[in-house]
């Protein structure tokens, strides 16, 4: 009993040694444990911070781009805007010069009237249907001075009519002003020597007095402003229809005052 009761103790002695020296159970590998786990834990936290780089690039870059972008797209679209705008009326140019060419052409005008040109004298019908031009008197020739430096003004003011009534309706912008009235008086003067046209013909020579400055303003229109036939006589009808919104306007301060 004894020797079996110490046969037991001793085995049961050795299983407890050999449970004991037996792990209680496998742990589970960390990134320290294992051969190699601090290089590991190294490169995953080095890919962590690549990747964290490349993304914080990527979005800084793409910012970048996209805010380059949208300027790149704006300065197009303005670039764009601009090249649809149509171009002013009235281009830069030296002011002085055109107010120069008015003021010849109205010398021109002048110097006729003072000197009785015959061209500016009125045809008259004869009994026998012949053409007589008188020559003019002293108070006829002050009066076609007083008329032409009277109607230069107005004709100027009725061409700036026309050309606004133009940019209004096409939408074009004016451009420089001063420009602009320089070369519509210019338009006006030169238009008035389409009274010193010799001819004896009495209705060619009333036409020319009517039609002629209006035809010969729409004509100088297209190339100072730029104008096709088109605007170039839809300029000249709001010239002429300004011009008789000023007739009427004249003829009712006469009226008003009772003269």
């Amino acid at each position: 009993m004894s020797d079996q009761g110490t046969y037991d103790i001793e085995d049961d002695d050795d299983k407890d040694r050999t449970r004991s020296a037996k792990p209680s159970g496998s742990p589970k590998p960390t990134v320290g444990s294992t051969p190699g786990g601090a290089s590991g834990a190294g490169a995953l936290a080095r890919r962590s911070t690549d990747a964290a780089a490349r993304g914080a690039n990527g979005r800084g870059g793409g910012g970048g781009t996209g805010d380059d972008g949208d300027g790149d797209d704006g300065d197009d679209t303005g670039d764009d805007d601009d090249d649809l705008l149509p171009p002013p009326l009235s281009r830069e140019g030296h002011v002085k010069i055109w107010f120069v060419v008015a003021g010849v052409a109205s010398a021109v005008l002048c110097i006729s009237w003072l000197a009785g040109a015959r061209a500016l004298a009125p045809i008259e019908a004869t009994s026998d249907g012949s053409a007589l031009v008188r020559e003019l008197g002293f108070g006829q020739r002050l009066a076609g001075l007083a008329r032409t430096l009277v109607f230069l003004p107005l004709a100027t003011i009725a061409i700036t009519f026309g050309v606004l009534s133009l940019a209004f309706i096409r939408q074009r912008p004016l451009g420089d002003v001063p420009m602009l009235l320089a070369r519509c008086a210019a338009i006006a003067a030169i238009g008035m020597l389409a009274w010193l046209v010799p001819t004896e013909i009495r209705f060619l020579k009333q036409s020319l007095n009517v039609l002629g400055p209006p035809l010969l303003a729409g004509g100088l229109t297209m190339p100072m402003f730029r104008l096709g036939p088109r605007d170039a006589a839809l300029a000249t009808g709001f010239s002429v229809l300004g011009l008789l919104l000023l007739t009427l306007f004249a003829l009712v301060i006469v009226w008003a005052v009772g003269a």
